[in-house]
C-alpha cells in the first residue's frame, strides 16, 4: 500500500509543480501587459518554438498583437533553451451564462386589462403609460 501511495504523492508534486510553473508563466505575461489587458489573458504555454498566449475572448486578440514582441523578448530571455520565434494567440472561450426567460405567470383578466388601458390613456408620464398598455396586452396573450 505504501508505494502505491509514494507513486501518487510523487504525480500529486509533479502536478504541483507543473501547475506552480505555469501560475508563474501566466503572471510574468500578465505583468507586461496593460492593467485593462492583464485579465484577459488566462494562461501561457510553449509548442514547439512558438510561445502560447491564451486569452477569453477573441475581441483582446488585436491588442494583444501589439504586444507580442515584448513578450515573446521576455520569454526568450527567461527561456533561452526553448528558441522561441513566434507567438500564438488562442481563444480560450468561457462558458456563458444562460440568459434569464422571462415566463408570464399570470394573465389579466379581459376586464382589468380594459382598465388598464383605459388608466394608461389618463397617464402622464410616458413610461407608465406604455408599462400599463404592455401589461393589458397579455389578456390577449392568453392561452387558452
Amino acid at each position: 500500500m505504501k508505494p502505491l501511495l509514494n507513486q501518487a504523492s510523487g504525480a500529486l508534486n509533479t502536478l504541483l509543480e507543473s501547475a506552480q510553473l505555469y501560475q508563474a508563466l501566466l503572471e510574468v505575461g500578465q505583468d507586461t501587459l496593460p492593467k485593462t489587458l492583464q485579465p484577459h489573458l488566462i494562461g501561457v504555454s510553449f509548442e514547439q518554438q512558438a510561445l502560447i498566449l491564451q486569452i477569453d475572448e477573441s475581441i483582446w486578440a488585436t491588442q494583444l498583437r501589439f504586444y507580442e514582441p515584448t513578450l515573446l523578448g521576455i520569454f526568450q530571455e527567461h527561456f533561452p533553451h526553448l528558441e522561441l520565434n513566434r507567438v500564438k494567440v488562442k481563444t480560450l472561450l468561457q462558458p456563458k451564462q444562460a440568459k434569464k426567460e422571462w415566463k408570464i405567470t399570470s394573465y389579466p383578466s379581459t376586464q382589468d386589462a380594459s382598465e388598464m388601458q383605459q388608466l394608461s390613456e389618463k397617464m402622464p408620464t410616458e413610461g407608465l403609460k406604455k408599462a400599463l398598455n404592455k401589461l393589458s396586452l397579455r389578456a390577449k396573450k392568453k392561452p387558452s
